[in-house]
């Protein structure tokens, strides 16, 4: 058997800090404001030249990828295997959420932008937590 203490690193430290039932519930209520903030918003949205768009959105997603990647290292060096696949599992419910709900409106209303589908996604991900904490990560 294996005495050894657990290490308190950093990434023990914060998922103690931070309890992530907060976490979530603030994301989920951050998420509805942010929808009713997007709908009733009478402010157009920004203009940006296509090329620049396009060139500053994929160098934001690759150094954002990079960091969160680092990020997820350390999450699965430091979390409970049950706090990583809890976060994991919900993350794909999140994800596929928002693909679905963006489909669905895009097809019926016109396509989502911008807030609304970050908070569809904020939201998804909070649920399947939700979900996932209450009912177990086999349900």
């Amino acid at each position: 058997m294996n005495s050894e203490k657990p290490s308190r690193g950093i990434g023990r430290v914060l998922y103690r800090v931070f309890k992530l039932d907060w976490v979530f519930g603030a994301l989920l209520i951050i998420s509805g404001i942010t929808l009713v903030h997007e709908n009733f918003d009478p402010e157009p949205m920004i203009a940006v030249e296509p090329m620049l768009k396009i060139a500053i959105l994929a160098g934001l997603t690759l150094l954002v990828a990079l960091i969160v990647t680092f990020f997820s290292a350390l999450d699965r060096r430091h979390a409970e295997d049950y706090f990583f696949q809890l976060m994991a599992s919900s993350a794909i419910v999140g994800i596929v959420t928002t693909m679905f709900v963006h489909i669905i409106w895009d097809f019926v209303y016109g396509p989502l932008r911008g807030d609304g589908l970050m908070a569809i996604m904020m939201a998804g991900w909070s649920l399947g937590y939700f979900f996932y904490r209450i009912r177990g990560l086999n349900s």
